[in-house]
């Protein structure tokens, strides 16, 4: 699985959004989940991928998860300022 290919992002719907994500086990298998949550005006590569924080976790034995938050990167979007509240944006990681 390559991080930087947008063809490996995953969806999942919540709250009326089509959320994008990766989700990379380590090579050996198993390892505790860290979810990272870019921030706003940005993207999951931006924050997580291309700096290598989302490949080095995964190399020292993590279940590497990064997410575009609603509105953001490939994550579905609103025009709504009522669907970006921190309550929601918060609710979308739990």
């Amino acid at each position: 699985m390559n991080a930087q290919d947008p063809s490996q992002m995953q969806f999942f719907s919540h709250d009326g959004f089509d959320l994008a994500f990766l989700d990379r086990q380590p090579a050996s298998g198993q390892g505790d989940p860290v979810l990272m949550i870019h921030g706003f005006a940005s993207t999951h590569y931006v924050n997580w991928v291309s700096p290598g924080w989302f490949k080095a976790l995964n190399d020292d034995g993590y279940r590497a998860i990064a997410f575009d938050n609603r509105g953001h990167g490939a994550s579905s979007k609103s025009y709504e300022e009522a669907d970006y509240t921190p309550a929601k944006m918060a609710s979308d990681g739990a």
